[in-house]
């Protein structure tokens, strides 16, 4: 699991080419939107949500996303490492759960504008998953001070 060749190496990779595709996405985001969606809701619907509110939605989940996605990355760079409980996985954790309560108030602010079901069901998950990610840091934190006390016992 852990290791140079190991499944936390290949996750990191992955989670490398995902956020290469996030920049990609965000830099070409307003051509997107303006192209690509008005022709998809010109074959089935014509959608009520305004342009430049999906616009900056995007951007605030897109620049979350990859936040999400960089501290992903050092939390498997330390696995890469060995170093399960290392003190920076609690504040990267931390980290990752604060980045989830912003997802979720922005998917909240979408319920208030333009409320769907997948919304409303996108806002408890990342509420959900932020209070996970805050349970799990403290846990992490905890098992980097029984490690420490442990490394140091001879």
């Amino acid at each position: 699991m852990m290791g140079k060749v190991s499944l936390s190496f290949f996750v990191r990779i992955f989670t490398d080419i995902m956020i290469a595709a996030n920049l990609v996405m965000l830099i070409i985001l307003p051509w997107a939107l303006s192209h690509l969606l008005d022709g998809i809701l010109q074959g089935t619907f014509k959608g009520t949500e305004d342009h430049t509110f999906l616009l900056w939605f995007f951007y605030v989940c897109g620049t979350l996303t990859c936040i999400l996605l960089l501290l992903g990355h050092c939390l498997m760079r330390t696995l890469e490492k060995g170093l399960p409980f290392d003190p920076e996985n609690a504040r990267y954790l931390r980290s990752v759960g604060v980045v989830f309560l912003l997802l979720s108030a922005a998917f909240w602010v979408k319920v208030v504008v333009y409320i769907t079901p997948l919304t409303l069901f996108c806002a408890g998950m990342f509420a959900i998953f932020a209070l996970l990610a805050l349970i799990l840091s403290e846990v992490f934190r905890q098992a980097s001070i029984i490690w420490e006390e442990h490394q140091l016992t001879i």
